[in-house]
């Protein structure tokens, strides 16, 4: 049998059994067939992450393949959608890489219950995975970038700053700092997406590159300001554990800059309050007729210089 396509069903398809109930032909062919519900829409989304770059290369490649996946996920969770596939580019330095990679992969998937419908390994000088993953939404219901309004609040489901300040300390050679775990392990909160779409959220996004940057794209997208409130953010658990360990300036930094937080940052009125507040998000600014993203202390407008990250900076 062929070397790569032996290694594909022993590490791969033999450990991954789930097939979504939508799929008629899977992992094995050329490509995988999937009949689409009636009345639900398809929700993709492309991730790549490259050693050296998206994780260090100290780190385990079985928390790097199962990071790999999790990241991916994040971006349905965003959309409000339910993880359903994901298809896998993977390059590898050598077998025992693809090997070690693999077990991370196959922890996600089976997780999450979700389908690993195809995809390719390849040799190459530096290890990477390549992730598209798929999900179903109800026509017309997934949760975008352009649907914020003026006089919408904005609001964050999940921490912010602790996997920048968990890198910092794995950089820093802390392999028992208290936030290295949050570096390590990401959790794609698409529960909660579902959730925000089901109360009628229609704005939504993921913060993997900083809530300052991220939240640009909203106002970009959607043609409004936003105002983030510093007070706000300082009643946050996460700024409470940060400055446990850290100033308060560094771990502002953190929260508004660090990226791959994989948190939730929506957009809504008013009428949500109660179900935001019950779901456990949090009030952290609001939008207006303007432009841009800025930070707001007691009133007053605030400088900054906070970028999040940027692969091409």
């Amino acid at each position: 049998m062929n070397q790569e396509f032996d290694a594909i069903t022993h590490l791969f398809q033999a450990r991954t059994p789930f097939r979504h109930p939508t799929t008629t032909l899977g992992n094995g062919d050329d490509a995988s067939v999937h009949h689409i519900p009636e009345n639900m829409e398809v929700v993709i989304s492309t991730d790549t992450a490259v050693e050296g770059v998206h994780w260090p290369k100290d780190m385990s490649l079985g928390i790097a393949g199962s990071r790999a996946i999790n990241a991916a996920l994040s971006d349905l969770a965003a959309m409000g959608a339910t993880p359903a596939w994901v298809w896998l580019a993977i390059s590898a330095k050598d077998k025992p890489s693809l090997s070690q990679m693999s077990r991370g992969i196959v922890q996600a998937c089976v997780t999450h219950h979700i389908e690993l419908a195809g995809g390719d390994t390849v040799n190459a000088v530096v290890n990477s995975i390549t992730v598209t993953v798929g999900g179903l939404v109800p026509k017309g219901a997934a949760m975008r970038r352009n649907a914020a309004i003026p006089g919408d609040k904005v609001w964050i489901l999940g921490d912010l700053g602790l996997s920048a300040a968990g890198l910092q300390q794995w950089l820093q050679n802390k392999p028992s700092g208290r936030f290295i775990s949050h570096f390590q392990t990401i959790t794609p909160l698409y529960k909660q997406g579902i959730a925000l779409r089901e109360m009628g959220i229609q704005s939504c996004i993921d913060i993997s590159d900083g809530l300052l940057q991220d939240l640009n794209h909203i106002s970009q997208a959607s043609q409004v300001g936003i105002d983030i409130d510093i007070h706000l953010i300082q009643k946050l658990d996460s700024y409470q554990n940060l400055t446990s360990e850290l100033n308060a300036e560094n771990a502002l930094k953190m929260m508004l800059g660090g990226g791959e937080d994989y948190a939730l940052c929506c957009t809504a009125p008013d009428t949500k309050h109660h179900l935001l507040t019950k779901l456990g998000a949090k009030h952290i600014g609001c939008c207006n007729k303007g432009s841009g993203v800025q930070l707001v202390q007691h009133g007053t407008m605030m400088d900054y210089n906070i970028k999040g990250y940027d692969h091409f900076d």
